[in-house]
């Protein structure tokens, strides 16, 4: 039987990465090149906001990232690939992982071996990558060398949730009931979100994880979530909470969406423990989610917080160079 399409994605993105585990500085380059459209279109965090075409990627991204940890991997948790609005996706959640070799976006090397979360949605035509929407955590970053940010997180940060069943790394055909199961799960449950009245507990089982970056911090049970994470946003965040998806299919029992931006809310009350800015944020997500039978289990979070805290009034690059500064003096 003749490989599908998302099975075909799924096995390119695969070697491409694996590919890339094993390159030097320049290899990694032309690695890059071979798998890019010339004029890719990426989507990332701050301080990297959109960049086009491959050479500017490879020189903005890419060769810092690989100087700042020579011997970076991937490790990917989840993995799958689909289809929406007539496009190819593949996505992934998962961390890089290597020595904090030299200063990275500002951030002081460590030396020690250091792990990067990050969020990719990828769409694909003709064989290669022409647009990307990544997401790292970058205050774990710093924290992981040190730094605090100075104030109470309302979930628990550093939570590194595994898959429930099995693998995350999707690697054969999936059942095309299933797909739409878990599909069909999700919209729900993001619709219900949305209309802020629907009891979470139709969607999600009780001992659900739901891993969030720093900043906000991640939650181990249903009613973990409602007290330390949910709550918070329905108080502190006002609004339709309109947005957008870029991307949302499901694979099997994985599902992934997101949108630049996926969630717009007004900041009218306390949240994150600052007071009303009465500013309209704008939120870069991606969302990763694993059902269990007929319940979401997993929902790993990717956020661009630094830039939800700059919309907030909250520089996290010019607080962790305070941080950098402190330690200097404190001959640290």
């Amino acid at each position: 039987m003749a490989k599908s399409q998302a099975q075909q994605n799924r096995e390119l993105i695969s070697a491409y990465w694996e590919a890339l585990d094993g390159a030097d500085a320049q290899s990694a380059a032309d690695i890059i090149k071979r798998h890019s459209a010339e004029n890719i279109a990426w989507h990332g965090p701050k301080p990297y906001d959109d960049i086009q075409g491959a050479d500017a990627l490879i020189e903005r991204f890419w060769q810092p990232l690989r100087r700042a940890f020579p011997d970076l991997r991937r490790r990917s948790d989840v993995l799958l690939a689909g289809r929406y609005r007539d496009q190819d996706w593949v996505s992934a959640s998962g961390y890089f992982h290597g020595t904090f070799g030299d200063d990275w976006n500002g951030i002081a090397a460590t030396g020690e071996r250091t792990m990067i979360r990050f969020g990719e949605v990828m769409a694909l035509a003709g064989g290669k990558i022409v647009k990307t929407y990544f997401l790292l955590d970058l205050i774990d970053v710093m924290q992981q060398g040190g730094f605090q940010l100075g104030w109470q997180a309302p979930a628990i940060e550093g939570l590194r949730p595994k898959v429930a069943i099995g693998s995350g790394i999707l690697n054969s055909e999936q059942d095309a009931a299933e797909s739409r199961q878990t599909l069909l799960l999700v919209e729900a449950m993001l619709f219900g979100l949305v209309r802020k009245d629907q009891p979470m507990a139709l969607y999600w089982d009780e001992a659900m994880t739901w891993n969030s970056p720093s900043g906000v911090g991640s939650a181990r049970s249903l009613a973990e979530f409602h007290e330390r994470v949910h709550n918070v946003f329905l108080t502190g965040l006002s609004g339709s909470w309109t947005g957008s998806h870029n991307a949302r299919y499901a694979e099997g029992r994985f599902a992934v969406s997101t949108g630049w931006p996926s969630l717009v809310a007004v900041h009218d009350g306390v949240f994150l423990g600052f007071p009303p800015s009465g500013n309209t944020l704008r939120w870069r997500i991606m969302d990763f989610w694993e059902r269990v039978g007929g319940k979401l289990m997993n929902n790993w979070v990717h956020i661009d917080m630094i830039n939800i805290f700059q919309q907030i009034g909250v520089d996290i690059f010019d607080l962790y160079q305070q941080h950098r500064r402190d330690k200097e003096r404190q001959g640290g």
